[in-house]
């Protein structure tokens, strides 16, 4: 797939060195708390399960990409909720891609593959408290505030939704 700027594709484990190093960045995993704890050998197998759920249609994780230059961007999904049905959005960028409106624009792209393509309705964005760039990615998408709750582990969490049908 294709945005402006960018190239996003399936991701294969050829990109799992440049993943790998985005996820050593300092707070990648600030709002993201089911992966902190996640060593290295346990970041691999979680991207393998990613591709597992891409081959059966469970769920899409894409690595996007600067098209002209082929810089490492980040990574986009759209996946079940966990311990849910439920389809998911979600997103993280490598430090040196923030700021930069690639976020939104690759969101854009796969919120509309989602809806347009898979035929997904609803599609929920989940929030961590205070992850105030990622909500306002969620409300440019057109998700509307659902409802806050929280994991397993306690985390407060923001639930957000997008739906043809009455909310």
């Amino acid at each position: 797939m294709r945005t402006d700027r960018l190239q996003l594709e399936h991701i294969k484990p050829t990109d799992f060195t440049e993943v790998l190093l985005m996820f050593k960045e300092n707070d990648i995993f600030k709002y993201i708390a089911p992966l902190q704890t996640f060593s290295e050998v346990e970041h691999i197998a979680y991207l393998h399960r990613k591709i597992d759920e891409i081959k059966t249609g469970k769920g899409y994780l894409w690595v996007a990409r600067v098209s002209d230059s082929d810089e490492f961007v980040g990574l986009f999904n759209l996946n079940p909720i966990p311990d849910s049905e439920e389809i998911q959005i979600g997103w993280i960028l490598s430090e040196k891609s923030r700021g930069k409106g690639f976020a939104l624009e690759a969101a854009k792209r796969v919120f509309d593959f989602g809806v347009n393509e898979w035929k997904i309705d609803p599609i929920y964005a989940v929030v961590e408290d205070g992850n105030i760039p990622s909500e306002k990615i969620a409300l440019k998408l057109g998700l509307k505030y659902f409802h806050d709750f929280k994991d397993n582990q306690g985390t407060a969490l923001k639930k957000f939704k997008y739906s043809t049908k009455s909310i």
